[in-house]
């Protein structure tokens, strides 16, 4: 059987890097057609993208150390296997 296109590994990827909004809904959306593991590691990187989205809100002052901030605790989750 042919996995659905917005189920296939590189569209999610691309999806929480681009759009990590829209990314999120898909992940969630679709928790019961994504094997666990699978579903863990999308909803991180979905995660760290959108932090990193969201500091483009942030006041220009804090936006750089809130960016290292959550470089820093990506690597640090993401590593920690």
């Amino acid at each position: 059987m042919k996995t659905k296109w917005y189920l296939r590994p590189m569209v999610i990827i691309v999806l929480s890097i681009v759009v990590p909004p829209i990314g999120y809904i898909n992940i969630f959306l679709n928790k019961k057609n994504i094997h666990a593991t699978e579903w863990v590691g999308y909803l991180a990187i979905s995660t760290i993208f959108t932090a990193l989205w969201m500091t483009k809100f942030l006041p220009h002052e804090i936006r750089i150390p809130a960016i290292l901030v959550v470089v820093l605790l990506g690597t640090y989750l993401l590593s920690k296997k």
